[in-house]
């Protein structure tokens, strides 16, 4: 009798763990990053103007639980580098110059890779304001950033999300070795980035 109740026992133990365990998995979904939609450009300035560019994704992955964002990882092709603000041929020589070893040197350093670490929900009313934190590495350095994100839409299926991002490039070590370009281009480059996955 004692062993048959022991059984009964393991059993409902067991169910109850395999059904736990489905549900914990089910919370759990990943979206790819759609390439052809998601966009990221660039401003930088200096004391006789400025720049803009854009950069492409080239691959990347989110995370969710719960239809909140917990995780991630995306990749820029940092040889799509593209300056948009100029035309021929000084927007090739602009363009020449940025991927050369003066500055991100894309020949050697052709992917930069951002990962989530962390997802802060900013007002827990309004799932669309979150604070991201994460490490990027580019240029063979990796360091940390933070920035604000707004989710524009969130509906298991499909997630587009836009943000303003400011980075230092020295923390990078681009364009440090040359004084002209360290000490008359402000170090500051700002991204406007566009995710959308599905």
């Amino acid at each position: 009798m004692k062993t048959f109740i022991l059984c009964m026992l393991l059993l409902v133990n067991s169910s109850v763990f395999n059904r736990n365990s489905e549900i914990k998995t089910d919370k759990v979904s990943s979206l790819e990053v759609d390439k052809t939609q998601s966009k990221v450009t660039w401003h930088a300035e200096k004391p006789t103007g400025t720049h803009d560019g854009s950069i492409n994704i080239y691959s990347g992955k989110l995370t969710f639980q719960d239809k909140k964002l917990l995780g991630g990882f995306i990749l820029v092709d940092m040889q799509s580098l593209k300056v948009t603000d100029l035309t021929s041929p000084d927007k090739e020589t602009l363009e020449n110059n940025l991927k050369g070893d003066n500055f991100f040197d894309t020949g050697r350093y052709t992917v930069a890779r951002f990962d989530i670490t962390n997802v802060a929900y900013v007002d827990i009313t309004d799932l669309r304001k979150v604070l991201i934190t994460g490490t990027l590495t580019m240029h063979g350095v990796t360091k940390k950033i933070s920035f604000k994100t707004g989710i524009q839409k969130n509906s298991g299926q499909e997630f587009v999300a836009v943000a303003d991002a400011s980075i230092n490039r020295r923390d990078w070590n681009i364009a440090t070795e040359n004084f002209k370009y360290n000490a008359f281009i402000s170090p500051v480059i700002t991204l406007h980035i566009l995710i959308k996955a599905a």
